[in-house]
């Protein structure tokens, strides 16, 4: 299966060109960050040769038809959303992500739909019935935040899951615990226990993009200080998130390569 991997630039430093050096540099296949004016980003973009995963914000309609345009005049080739608020109502949920979901339809790429904290989509079950009413939303399926927000590793949730994974087209490769979105460090051994779990999860992602013919496309997205763990007393963090990223990229291109 083909495999492709984009770095998030959350946390790095430097200008846009500098950031997107840095991250070919480190082969990955392209970038995952906020959308910009086209003006600003696609001659960096072309500059460098990287492929862009557009982030667009999805509080407004206006606003996201705007940055849908932004992202496919930077010939992204995809999109990720953070869509909503949680204190919305079902129904307000409902309309609020239908209208969003038709504006898609305006680019030729696809885009997916956040299960991120503090938004419409922040755990399982309310996501499964607004997948079951609006067949076209697909989603980016980061699922670190619902271990947090549900204090599971979703092992109560299987049937709810395997709809979720059948309907998720990009990853965020984050691994969660039951207290909180983010693991400081994926390899060591008091944690390396969850990996298995979160990799099983993305199994099932894997399996469902196969039968597409579609790319496995994947964001290993550990977030800076104080997302990642600091020492209390320095506040230095306690793992490179970079050094993470790329060991989580290598094991899973090796991975899903194979598949």
């Amino acid at each position: 299966m083909k495999v492709e991997a984009y770095k998030t630039l959350w946390g790095m430093g430097g200008t846009l060109e500098d950031r997107l050096r840095r991250v070919k540099s480190q082969g990955y296949d392209g970038f995952e960050d906020w959308v910009t004016t086209h003006v600003e980003m696609r001659p960096v973009i072309d500059k460098v040769g990287l492929k862009y995963m557009a982030m667009v914000p999805g509080d407004d309609l206006g606003a996201f038809k705007r940055g849908l345009g932004e992202a496919y005049d930077c010939n992204a080739v995809g999109c990720t959303i953070h869509a909503g608020r949680p204190w919305m109502t079902y129904q307000q949920g409902l309309d609020h992500l239908g209208k969003l979901v038709e504006a898609t339809k305006q680019v030729p790429f696809p885009v997916n739909f956040e299960t991120h904290r503090g938004r419409l989509l922040f755990e399982p079950m309310s996501t499964v019935q607004y997948l079951t009413d609006l067949p076209q939303l697909y989603l980016a399926g980061d699922y670190s935040h619902w271990t947090c927000v549900t204090e599971s590793m979703l092992g109560g949730f299987a049937k709810q899951m395997e709809i979720v994974f059948q309907r998720t087209r990009h990853i965020h490769a984050r691994v969660g615990f039951e207290e909180g979105p983010q693991v400081p460090d994926p390899r060591v051994p008091m944690w390396n226990g969850y990996v298995p779990k979160f990799e099983a999860m993305w199994d099932k992602v894997a399996t469902h993009r196969k039968g597409t013919g579609s790319p496995f496309t994947f964001d290993p997205e550990f977030g800076p200080a104080h997302y990642q763990w600091t020492d209390p007393a320095s506040g230095k963090p306690l793992a490179d998130i970079e050094e993470v990223a790329l060991w989580m990229t290598e094991r899973l291109r090796k991975r899903y390569t194979a598949f």
